[in-house]
């Protein structure tokens, strides 16, 4: 993770001042960390180690966020062309809404390419709005051409107003060859001009575009307050306001882990038993250990059973109560996050129709990611206007998401209603639910037809 902040070198490429603060840049990456499997309470030393809940809720949550999401743009050419950007976006969505998840948001644009998914860390805001909305910010992005390693500051901002009243929007691109540091941090290095990096040199060292309303980015920012630093537009992670909860479930079940594996019954005998036995070549079970030499070795005394103490009824109540109300705290409904006694599987069960906590979380999710959505295209429908990508149109959006309540079984019960009462093609009900293709099926209820009626032609001439 880059981590652009205030008091680096990028502000004075620009001659900017960045909106950051300590507070949120620790939050970031105590959050990344967490997440990627290396918490603070991470302790080899005393057997403590990590499940990644914290990756786990941030994976469920985006993945309900996105369940069956679909987008459909019409209306003109351009609306075909942004239609191909929409396909293309929604093959990863759900992976880049899980991280953004994870770190509290998310910087979405298109670069005229391809889509770019810009992490809190990799990003410096240089302006903001009245509602708190980014409109002005720095983003960086790394490449390597032969032995060098480069970085491009890539700056967007509102500038001037031209000779209509109309606002300027201004891109510059600037590249850097890295270098480390003495204390071995990559930093910014000598500019060099972008004809000098293969990756970007079609791109313009400056671009102005007229009469914009809003940033060619768009920011996807978790919905809730942010307690850490109320100033900042960033979001918090999901998990944020449930660090205590995330601990103490992976030292509950490293504990029950450990007590697992001490559980070997163990008989300790004498040491002299242990050498007659090797004297006279005897094979003792594996479960017998010697209590070792200067013990006492008296015959009242020279048994001794190890029985282990197993507390994994106990532990993973304490687990499932932790995870409950981690899940409470991250948006989830009680009960969602549980521990199976019987495979030691952490599950996230099916969210059901009551469940309002968890349809009420994923619903203004949904609203958030929708409109950063629509100010994604937007920046690209702009992007396409200033290197004629597309012919000019207007175009119309509509968002689709599938029923985070939606039960297979269920659903296959009515749509076999609605075939038996001729609301639908019967094929069709064999394609969505009995794997057939669309030729096999209408196959079968074409022959099963046929019979039908020979056979109602029969029983009539009878």
């Amino acid at each position: 993770m880059l981590f652009i902040n205030s008091g680096t070198d990028i502000e004075k490429v620009f001659g900017v001042e960045l909106i950051s603060s300590t507070e949120m840049n620790n939050a970031i990456r105590k959050w990344d960390n967490i997440s990627t499997g290396k918490p603070p309470w991470r302790n080899v030393d005393d057997e403590i180690e990590t499940v990644n809940m914290a990756k786990h809720i941030s994976d469920t949550r985006a993945k309900l966020t996105t369940l069956d999401i679909g987008i459909a743009i019409s209306g003109s050419p351009r609306a075909d062309f942004l239609q191909e950007l929409a396909d293309d976006l929604l093959k990863r969505l759900p992976d880049r809404v899980a991280e953004a998840d994870r770190l509290g948001g998310l910087i979405i644009k298109w670069n005229g390419e391809t889509w770019d998914y810009i992490l809190p860390g990799n990003f410096g805001i240089t302006a903001k709005d009245d509602n708190g909305e980014i409109i002005g910010a720095i983003f960086a992005a790394r490449t390597t051409q032969g032995s060098s390693h480069y970085t491009r500051l890539e700056y967007h901002r509102f500038e001037g107003i031209n000779a209509d009243g109309g606002k300027l929007y201004r891109i510059s691109n600037k590249v850097f060859k890295n270098q480390i540091s003495a204390k071995g941090e990559v930093i910014l290095g000598t500019e060099v001009e972008l004809s000098k990096v293969d990756a970007w040199a079609h791109m313009e060292p400056e671009v102005e575009i007229q009469n914009l309303e809003a940033p060619l980015f768009a920011y996807y920012r978790v919905p809730g307050a942010n307690t850490i630093d109320p100033a900042s537009p960033l979001g918090l992670s999901v998990f944020a306001n449930a660090l205590t909860e995330l601990k103490a479930i992976d030292v509950a079940i490293s504990r029950k882990n450990s007590e697992v594996e001490d559980s070997k019954h163990i008989t300790f005998v004498g040491q002299s038993l242990i050498q007659n036995a090797q004297n006279r070549n005897v094979e003792l079970p594996r479960f017998v250990k010697g209590l070792g030499m200067g013990l006492n070795d008296t015959e009242t005394s020279a048994v001794h059973e190890h029985v282990p103490t197993m507390l994994t009824d106990q532990r993973i109540k304490d687990i499932n109560f932790n995870l409950s109300l981690a899940g409470v705290k991250c948006g989830f409904s009680e009960g969602v996050f549980v521990m199976d006694g019987q495979t030691g599987m952490i599950t996230a069960t099916q969210v059901e129709s009551d469940d309002r906590d968890t349809i009420q979380t994923i619903k203004t999710d949904r609203d958030a990611l929708r409109d950063a959505l629509e100010r994604a295209f937007y920046g690209a429908d702009a992007f396409a206007t200033l290197y004629g990508l597309a012919p000019l149109g207007e175009y119309e959006i509509n968002f689709n998401f599938g029923d985070i309540t939606y039960s297979y079984e269920e659903d296959k019960a009515v749509w076999r209603s609605y075939a038996m009462q001729g609301w639908v093609p019967k094929w069709l009900y064999f394609v969505k639910f009995e794997g057939m293709s669309e030729e096999e099926a209408k196959a079968m209820t074409a022959e099963a037809e046929a019979a039908q009626i020979e056979k109602a032609s029969l029983f009539g001439a009878e």
